[in-house]
C-alpha cells in the first residue's frame, strides 16, 4: 500500500459519520505505591495507597475514543450507562473525545460496566495487578432496551457506518440482547450498501448479513463451538470463507503477530503485519482495527487496504502501556515509514 494513499484516505475520516452501537464500559486504572503499602488496623491485611487515576472509556467507548484521534468528523454512542457515580466519569471522557451522547440512555436498574486495573507502581514503573470487574448479571432493563430499540431506524438512516460491540458474554445482559440484534440484522438488511460491522466475544454466528471482525479462535469457534486451543491456520481460512459465505459482506479475522485475513469480494487476502519494538499491552488491540478499519472502508479503501491500515493501528496501540490506546495519521504514518513500507498482501 502507497503512503499517499493512506494520506488520502484519512483525509476523508472528516467527511464521515459513524454510530457505535454496544457495551460502554469505564476503564479505571488505580496507580498504587508500594512503598506506601500500609496494614489495615481493622483486618490486618495490605492497605494500598492509590496515588494517581486514570479513566477512559473502555470497550464500544475504546472504538469511540479511536475514531476520535483518527478524526472522524461525527461519532455517536448508542447504549446505556448507569446513574452512577461511573457512569459520570465515562459520559466525562466520552465529552472529551467529543462524542455525541444522543443515544446513549441513562438507567437507574444497571450499573455502568466498568474495568478496574490496579497498576502497582515499583521503581518507576507500573505493573497491573488483579483486574476487578464490575458489570451487569441480570437481563438488561426493559424500558432501556426500547429507547435503543426506537432509536435505531434514525441511527441507521443518518451515519455512513454502523459499529455493533457485542462485548458481554453473558446472554441479554448486556446492550446487544436478542430484540436489539434481531433489529440490528433486519436494519443490515434494509441497507445493503451501508457498512454494518460487528464485532461479538461469543456470538458472531448470529450475526447476519454484517461484517464481522474477530480472531482466530472466534472464526473456528463460530463453527466448532467445542474448540478449545489455537486452530490451525487452514482451518481459519475454512471457517473465513464460511463466515463470508453466510453474510456475504467482507469478514476481517485477526491473526495476532501474523496480522490479519480478509475474506470478501476481492478473495481471500493475508495482509501481514510487522514486526514492532517491544513491550506490548494488547488490551484494547482489536477494537482499534475494527474502528480503523470501518473507518478506512467508509473512506473508499478496499478490503486489503482496510486491512493494512488495521494492522498498522493495532501495533501503534499495543505499545501504549497502562492507557487505552489510540493513533493518530501522524503515527500512523511515521510507522509507515519505519516497519510497513515494504509489507505486502497475498492472496490465499
Amino acid at each position: 500500500m502507497e503512503r499517499n494513499r493512506i494520506i488520502e484516505l484519512f483525509n476523508q475520516f472528516k467527511n464521515i459519520k459513524v454510530a457505535v452501537i454496544g457495551d460502554f464500559f469505564l476503564d479505571k486504572y488505580l496507580v498504587i505505591d508500594t512503598r506506601l503499602n500500609e496494614p489495615s488496623i481493622e483486618t490486618k491485611l495490605t492497605a494500598y495507597q492509590v496515588v494517581k487515576t486514570r479513566e477512559y472509556p473502555g470497550a464500544s467507548g475504546t472504538v469511540t475514543n479511536n475514531l476520535s484521534a483518527l478524526g472522524v468528523g461525527e461519532i455517536y454512542a448508542v447504549g446505556f450507562v448507569g446513574n452512577d457515580g461511573n457512569g459520570y466519569e465515562l459520559k466525562r471522557e466520552l465529552d472529551k473525545m467529543g462524542v455525541n451522547r444522543k443515544y446513549l440512555f441513562e438507567t437507574d436498574y444497571m450499573v455502568t460496566p466498568t474495568y478496574t486495573k490496579p497498576m502497582m507502581l515499583e521503581n518507576g514503573i507500573e505493573t497491573e495487578s488483579n483486574r476487578q470487574d464490575i458489570k451487569n448479571f441480570k437481563p438488561t432493563d426493559r424500558q432501556v432496551e426500547n429507547r435503543i430499540l426506537n432509536c435505531l431506524d434514525e441511527v441507521f438512516e443518518n451515519n455512513d457506518a454502523i459499529i455493533i460491540l457485542d462485548q458481554m458474554v453473558e446472554n441479554d445482559c448486556g446492550v446487544i440482547t436478542g430484540k436489539i440484534r434481531d433489529e440490528i440484522i433486519r436494519q443490515a438488511g434494509k441497507q445493503g450498501n451501508k457498512i454494518i460491522f460487528a464485532d461479538s466475544r461469543a456470538r458472531i454466528h448470529l450475526f447476519k448479513d454484517i461484517s464481522i471482525k474477530c480472531n482466530n479462535f472466534e472464526v473456528c469457534r463460530a463453527f466448532n463451538s467445542s474448540l478449545n486451543e489455537e486452530p490451525e491456520y487452514k482451518d481459519v481460512l475454512e471457517c473465513g470463507e464460511k463466515l463470508y459465505e453466510q453474510n456475504r459482506r467482507p469478514a476481517f479475522v485477526t491473526l495476532g503477530r501474523d496480522g490479519m485475513v480478509t475474506f470478501g469480494d476481492m478473495g481471500t487476502i493475508k495482509v501481514p503485519t510487522a514486526d514492532v519494538p517491544r513491550p506490548y499491552d494488547i488490551c484494547g488491540a482489536g477494537d482499534s482495527v475494527t474502528a480503523s478499519v470501518v473507518s478506512a472502508l467508509a473512506a473508499g479503501a478496499n478490503q486489503a487496504e482496510a486491512a493494512f491500515i488495521g494492522n498498522i493501528v493495532a501495533s501503534i496501540t499495543i505499545r501504549k502501556i497502562g492507557v487505552t490506546g489510540t493513533a493518530s495519521l501522524k503515527e500512523v504514518l511515521e510507522t509507515f515509514d519505519d516497519y510497513f513500507y515494504n509489507v505486502e498482501y497475498s492472496q490465499e
